[in-house]
C-alpha cells in the first residue's frame, strides 16, 4: 500500500526541447513518518522519441523507496517498481512492468505484461494460489496500468491541460485500484529545510478506490476508508511540465509526507540541476 500511494503520488510528457531526442528527468523526494526523516524516494524518467517514430515515445520509469535512519532500525523495507513502454498521443501504454518488495527477509516480486492493452500477470513469488482471494477478470483490467506506469499517466494528463481530474485503473497483479483526483485548490510553498523549492502550487486530491480482488472483510475493516493523497504540483523547470513537489497523506498510524529536495533534467545537450550546483572556490 505505502508504495501505491507514492508512486501515484506519480499531451506527451517529454521536453519540448527534446522531442527529437532522449530526455532523462530524475527526482529524488524525502519521507517523513510523524516527523522523523523514514524514507528516500527516488524516481526516474527516460524517453526516447527517436526509438519510436514521429508519433510515440519510448519511456521507461524507475520508482526506488528505502526506509533510513531510525525508522530503517525498526523496519527494513525497500520497494522497486518499473514501467516500460511508449507514449502514443499522450497516452501511457505500457509493455513490462513489475516491483520488488523486501521488508527484512521477506520478499516479493511481481512481473506483469501486457497484450492489447490488458494486464496479465506473468510471474508472482511468493506464488499467491493458496490463497482465497476473488480473481479480477479480464474485462474488469482492459486499460489498467501498473503503479510506475499510473504515476507516468498522472504527470502527462496534467501536462495535456487535464489538470486534477483523473480516472486512472491500477492493476498491482492481484488487486485493482482505481486512483481518482479532483481539484483542491491552489497554494504556495516556501523554501525551508526540508526542500530548496519554493513558488506557487496547484493542488490536487487524488484517492485510490478498492475495485477488485479484495476479500470482503467484517468488523472494523469493512468501513476502513480509502487511501487518500494531496499533491502539490508545481513547474520545477520551464523546459518540462509540473511534478509533484509535496505528497501528503495519513496512513491511519501517523502523517506521511514527502517533500521534493532535488532535481536533475538532462534533455538534448541541456542540463538542469535544483537546488543549482554550487561553484566550488577557485584554487589559486
Amino acid at each position: 500500500m505505502p508504495v501505491l500511494a507514492l508512486t501515484m503520488l506519480a499531451g506527451i510528457f517529454f521536453v519540448s526541447s527534446a522531442a527529437a531526442g532522449e530526455a532523462r528527468l530524475q527526482l529524488a523526494y524525502r519521507v517523513y513518518f510523524g516527523g522523523l526523516h523514514a524514507a528516500g524516494l527516488d524516481l526516474r524518467l527516460d524517453f526516447d522519441a527517436a526509438e519510436q517514430g514521429l508519433h510515440s515515445t519510448a519511456y521507461a520509469v524507475q520508482a526506488r523507496l528505502k526506509t533510513t535512519g531510525l525508522v530503517r532500525t525498526l523496519t527494513r523495507w525497500k520497494t522497486t517498481a518499473y514501467s516500460r513502454g511508449a507514449l502514443l498521443s499522450g497516452e501511457v501504454v505500457p509493455v513490462r512492468a513489475g516491483y520488488r518488495n523486501r521488508r527484512w527477509r521477506k520478499k516479493r516480486l511481481v512481473e506483469l505484461g501486457f497484450d492489447e492493452g490488458t494486464p496479465k500477470l506473468i510471474r508472482m513469488k511468493p506464488d499467491q494460489k493458496g490463497r482465497k482471494t476473488p480473481a479480477v477478470s479480464p474485462s474488469q483490467l482492459h486499460g489498467a496500468l501498473d503503479p510506475a506506469g499510473a504515476f507516468l499517466a498522472v504527470l502527462s494528463r496534467f501536462d495535456a491541460g487535464r489538470g486534477c481530474k483523473l480516472r486512472i485503473p491500477l492493476f498491482t497483479g492481484r488487486r485493482l485500484y482505481e486512483i481518482v483526483g479532483e481539484a483542491d485548490g491552489a497554494g504556495r510553498l516556501q523554501r525551508s529545510r526540508y526542500s530548496p523549492f519554493a513558488g506557487p502550487t496547484v493542488n490536487c486530491r487524488v484517492s485510490l478506490e478498492k475495485k477488485a480482488g479484495f476479500k470482503r472483510k467484517s468488523g472494523r475493516g469493512r468501513d476502513r476508508p480509502d487511501t487518500v493523497v494531496q499533491l502539490q504540483m508545481a513547474r520545477v523547470f520551464d523546459e518540462m511540465p509540473p511534478v509533484p513537489v509535496r505528497i501528503a497523506g495519513d496512513t491511519g498510524y501517523g502523517a506521511l509526507i514527502a517533500y521534493l529536495f532535488q532535481a536533475k533534467l538532462d534533455a538534448d545537450g541541456l542540463k538542469r540541476e535544483m537546488p543549482p550546483r554550487r561553484e566550488g572556490k577557485r584554487k589559486r
